[in-house]
């Protein structure tokens, strides 16, 4: 409801017709009002009907009862009408919503309860001069003990004390009473300040709801802000009770207070989803805090990313450098071999060979030419295990032929003559696997030549086949050599690593071997561990996954391989 900006604003406040709300302030006026009315009909109904009867009881001594009668029965009426009227609103399922009507209402019926009131002055008029003016002080003390009550509602408190203070100073006026002027001065007088000062009222009334809308609004506005932030918002009082949390802190926390300390900037946080937070709290000037997450999990994934890709590029380079050492001593060695024998073997040298050297050079031309095949192969089948081109069919094989296979060729790449030097034993539960054969004895090849390579004169090789304690398959292969130290069991995985890497060192190869046996072994949804002590020896496991195992005939699953 606009509020008029004249001076004699609360005229029309007071006097016009009550308009429809228009504004979200105007119904929360109007609901106000509607809410205060319907409280107030009882205990209105109680007042005027105890006012009515001490009124009508003392004036029984100065006028007729059927005057009394006459006046006291609209009152009667009129406080069961209210009573009435309080128990249909009760009964009413939608009590909030306003209604002009039943506000206009309480305005007419509230004029027609101010001349009931007015008109005892007519009807309790009597000789006794004092009465007469008892009869105006209680309509007067009516009107603002009503205007006091509805102080909220001024139109309705207005219009009783309109009613009855005209009708009461008419019929004083009329009746010619000697304080007639008097009276009609000092109510008049006491009219208008009633009148004024509830208007006031409803205009403070008014502009309290409009200040109070409005900052609801503005708390509605920061709560939206707050809830669409992307960041976690909380508020803590200084009781460190959650007084303000938006949902993405109720997602990420639930019920539970974060561990913060009030100051604290830019702290990395660890949520147990393994979501990482930023953490800022800032301390409020009654004692509280304000603590805000934001999510940096995607920054700290790139960042784990970054320092992967680091890590990698190093490991690269670093295997880059391992490869041009070793390729340079591997590959020029048996290569000089080829070149200086064949170039003695065609003529070109004044030494003239006999049948015993040309038989031996072209032995020693053979070995480094196989020796430089087999670091070939060994370079070529890395690079197809680093590119996943290596197929893996799983087929059913006997364990103890696939050993025996692999020993004979181990032992002729290690010019190996006898196959004595090996204890070879395979449990009865593995004589059968489920696997890829090519993959497997490449595996195996590899892990017996090391041992054959590194195991101490006059020592034998011992190969075990069997279940370990989990009924995984498993192959061991143990020499008695010098033993690799236990910081260096995960090292010699690595592509290229040589334990020895000086140019004079005893022991050649690519340092491919136990890098392709542990990626072999991996595509066959198995694993390569190494177990050694410096001075005792080294043990090589093969384990397969139990799916490997063929029992009493049964046929494994060739997918579960």
């Amino acid at each position: 409801m606009a509020m008029p900006a004249t001076s004699h604003s609360w005229i029309k406040l007071l006097f016009d017709r009550l308009p429809a709300p228009q504004t979200p302030v105007e119904y929360r006026v109007y609901g106000e009002m509607q809410s205060l009315l319907v409280r107030l009909l009882v205990p209105m109904a109680i007042i005027n009907l105890v006012n009515g009867t001490i009124f009508s009881v003392a004036f029984l001594q100065y006028v007729a009862f059927w005057k009394v009668a006459v006046w006291f029965v609209p009152v009667l009426l009129y406080s069961a009408m209210q009573v009435y009227s309080w128990w249909r609103f009760s009964k009413r399922k939608n009590t909030g919503r306003v209604s002009v009507r039943l506000l206009r209402k309480a305005e007419a019926s509230s004029v027609v309860l101010g001349v009931i009131w007015g008109g005892s002055a007519y009807l309790f008029h009597s000789d006794n001069q004092l009465a007469n003016l008892f009869i105006c002080i209680v309509i007067a003390g009516m009107g603002a003990g009503t205007m006091s009550i509805l102080g909220p509602v001024a139109r309705v408190g207005s219009r009783f004390l309109i009613g009855s203070v005209t009708v009461m100073l008419t019929i004083n006026i009329i009746l010619n009473s000697p304080f007639a002027l008097e009276v009609t001065l000092l109510a008049l007088s006491f009219t208008a300040a009633l009148l004024i000062g509830g208007a006031r009222n409803y205009r403070l009334i008014f502009d309290m709801i409009e200040q109070a809308m409005q900052s609801e609004s503005s708390r509605e506005l920061l709560a939206d802000a707050i809830e669409s932030s992307n960041d976690a918002f909380a508020f803590y009082d200084a009781d460190d009770q959650l007084l303000i949390a938006n949902a993405r802190h109720r997602d990420w926390f639930g019920g539970e207070k974060p561990d913060f300390n009030t100051g604290d900037d830019s702290v990395p946080v660890l949520l147990k989803n393994g979501r990482w937070l930023m953490r800022s709290s800032r301390p409020t000037s009654k004692g509280g805090a304000v603590v805000v997450h934001t999510d940096i999990t995607a920054l700290k994934t790139r960042e784990r990313e970054l320092i992967e890709a680091q890590r990698e590029a190093v490991e690269a380079d670093a295997a880059k450098s391992r490869f041009l050492s070793t390729m340079s001593h591997e590959l020029r060695t048996p290569m000089n071999i080829i070149l200086g024998f064949s170039k003695l073997m065609k003529g070109d040298s004044k030494i003239r060979l006999s049948e015993a050297d040309v038989r031996e050079y072209a032995d020693n031309i053979h070995t480094s030419g196989t020796h430089l095949l087999k670091l070939i192969n060994d370079i070529i089948d890395y690079s197809k295990v680093g590119l996943d081109r290596i197929a893996i069919n799983p087929t059913a094989i006997d364990t103890k032929t696939v050993l025996t296979e692999a020993i004979t060729l181990a032992a002729g790449f290690e010019n190996k003559s006898t196959l004595d030097t090996f204890d070879v034993a395979v449990s009865s539960k593995l004589s059968t696997l489920m696997t890829d054969e090519t993959a497997l004895k490449r595996i195996l090849i590899n892990l017996i030549t090391n041992a054959i390579r590194f195991n101490r004169p006059g020592q034998k090789v011992v190969i075990r086949a069997g279940l370990d304690d989990d009924g995984n398959p498993f192959i061991a292969v143990r020499d008695f050599g010098c033993g690799i130290a236990e910081s260096k069991l995960e090292r010699v995985f690595e592509a290229f690593y040589q334990g020895d890497s000086n140019l004079d060192r005893q022991y050649g190869g690519t340092g491919l071997g136990l890098t392709l046996c542990r990626h072999l072994a991996r595509l066959l949804s198995g694993e390569v561990t190494l177990k050694s002590r410096l001075g005792v020896g080294t043990t090589a496991v093969l384990t397969l996954p139990q799916s490997a195992v063929i029992d009493d005939g049964h046929k494994a699953d060739p997918k579960a391989a």
